[in-house]
């Protein structure tokens, strides 16, 4: 039956739609994020936001950062923040191969006792054009921080276009020990 409905989604996603508009690659996005974090006996809830952008090069490339804050149980908060490059291979007018690489610094803060490591992020995904109005994202991401190990994540994402240039989304990442889901804007240039 997983096999069925798999099967299904990637048949959406691999026939044409409607639309043959083509996707922009430079924009801004202002999320707010909800975290839950749960890793054997510590579980901690939070929430924070999150400004994303990218910035097209050429019709492959596109530079891409984000910025990120969020408030914890117990008084902890974290910061990351991210930068680096993107190439994206258009696989039909509706459907984009999306690679990425950047440099990655997370900060936590427990009670005024700070904690930071930095380290390198790749990832793999598909963009795909449903519908004039609807994209969808679909990506496995890896993170290796020096001191605080590796981690690997799936991210979805929607986005609503009610313009031709401005979208509404609607996220979530998984991973072994976090969940977030996010609610955001995004302008497009």
């Amino acid at each position: 039956m997983h096999f069925k409905i798999a099967g299904l989604l990637m048949s959406a996603l691999l026939l044409p739609s409607l639309s043959t508009a083509e996707f922009v690659y430079t924009g801004l996005d202002v999320s707010y994020v909800d975290v839950e974090f749960d890793s054997g006996p510590v579980n901690l809830n939070g929430d924070g936001y999150r400004f994303s952008g990218s910035m097209q090069i050429n019709d492959q490339f596109f530079a891409l950062g984000h910025w990120e804050e969020q408030s914890f149980d117990l008084g902890i908060d974290g910061t990351e923040y991210a930068f680096g490059a993107g190439y994206r291979h258009a696989l039909s007018s509706t459907l984009d191969l999306i690679g990425t690489a950047s440099y990655v610094h997370a900060e936590v803060d427990v009670a005024g006792f700070g904690f930071d490591d930095d380290g390198l992020g790749i990832g793999a995904g598909l963009r795909a054009q449903l519908a004039s109005f609807l994209q969808v994202e679909a990506s496995l991401n890896y993170v290796n921080l020096d001191s605080s190990g590796s981690d690997t994540s799936v991210d979805l994402l929607g986005r609503y276009y009610f313009t031709d240039r401005f979208a509404i989304s609607l996220g979530t990442t998984l991973n072994s020990d976090v969940d977030t889901l996010s609610l955001g804007f995004r302008a497009e240039f």
